[in-house]
């Protein structure tokens, strides 16, 4: 089947657009003709990928200008293909796949004057002709939470929407065949007291991810947090001396090896304010690390409380924060492998096989 897949940027960044990437590879595998819709890329990439290119011209000037731009083109680029997929801010294609969640109630969090940008209010513009149209007759959502989020605010009808979680590879992110000697190298290289429960927060977004309650809840116990992403800023900083917890906090660089911290920590916490789906719940379950999940998260359709992990159902309190943390502190070794066990079977069935699967079902219909 010839098939456009569109987005303005096909490049290394985003979970959206290193989604496209491997899932390019895997159509192009199950011999599907592509197409690629796009107004910027990489040689590396373009080599990469098989299929045909079509370079619509990218604007310069603002980001406003250039989604206005790429979303009144990319339409007139698909003449000749039997489906369109499309990835971003795009409003006319034959399935759309979301996966950055509701713009509008993630707008909720942003600084106010962010709020009244003219990006901001454009892309609000966007999203609402997408959902509340009839452009594009598919929606495919990472998550029931999150299609029930859109449906809810555009009153999109919900017979429009299928829910195809994303795959997680397990047979690389895996419990470490012995995860004592891992535990014990980790936390000797990071300087930590490895008698201590080791705690591991990933992020890019401090801010939205909820590390400043997830600080003030760590004055509440006697963990060790790793950090994992970019450099704290002052404010931070600050904050981590006035609550006297410096000595069990390591900021870890984003470039370190990620599985080897998922099998080295005890539990994985993700206070986010707002995430359509994040990667890393998958992937810390696949690696038998429990979680302590924010319910603001799609992937928390995954989490069982008590089961195979802790929901967390107002992030933004670090109260509620500690007493999970505390509660999580509280499970003794048979109780937690337990958890740990079935944090990696309930991600096990989600293969790329199956999903790309899921997907030849939709592209069927």
């Amino acid at each position: 089947m010839k098939l456009a897949l569109i987005h303005p940027q096909i490049i290394r960044g985003s979970g959206v657009e290193n989604f496209l990437i491997e899932f390019a590879k895997r159509l192009a595998a199950a011999g599907h003709e592509l197409t690629y819709i796009t107004s910027l890329t990489t040689p590396e990439i373009g080599a990469s990928l098989p299929g045909r290119w079509e370079l619509l011209p990218r604007l310069r000037g603002s980001a406003t200008m250039r989604m206005w731009h790429f979303n009144r083109m990319a339409p007139r680029a698909v003449a000749g293909m039997d489906l369109s997929i499309g990835f971003g801010r795009t409003c006319v294609q034959d399935i759309h796949r979301n996966g950055t969640g509701c713009h509008r109630l993630y707008g909720n969090l942003l600084p106010l004057w962010q709020r009244f940008s003219l990006k901001h209010l454009y892309e609000l513009h966007l999203e609402r002709r997408l959902y509340s149209g009839r452009e594009t007759p598919r929606f495919i959502s990472s998550s029931a939470r999150v299609a029930a989020q859109l449906q809810g605010v555009y009153g999109t009808n919900g017979e429009r929407f299928r829910i195809l979680s994303p795959p997680v590879e397990t047979q690389l992110f895996q419990p470490a065949e012995n995860r004592a000697n891992t535990r014990e190298l980790y936390c000797r290289k990071l300087q930590t007291d490895a008698t201590k429960p080791v705690l591991l927060f990933v992020s890019l977004s401090h801010r939205r991810r909820g590390l400043e309650p997830l600080l003030e809840a760590m004055a509440q116990n006697d963990a060790t947090l790793w950090i994992v992403g970019k450099n704290l800023n002052a404010a931070l900083n600050d904050k981590i001396k006035r609550l006297d917890i410096a000595s069990r906090i390591r900021v870890v660089p984003v470039t370190s090896n990620l599985v080897e911290l998922y099998q080295s920590a005890d539990w994985f916490v993700h206070p986010t304010q707002y995430d359509a789906f994040s990667n890393t719940v998958l992937q810390s379950m696949a690696c038998g690390l429990p979680g302590i999940v924010s319910v603001m998260d799609g992937a928390v359709d995954h989490v069982r409380n008590g089961e195979n992990g802790l929901m967390l159902y107002h992030p933004q309190q670090p109260q509620e924060l500690a007493s999970r943390i505390q509660e999580a502190m509280s499970y003794d070794a048979p109780a937690w492998q337990a958890l740990s066990v079935a944090a990696r079977d309930t991600v096990l069935s989600l293969t790329w096989e199956r999903h790309l699967q899921e997907w030849t079902e939709v592209i069927g219909e």
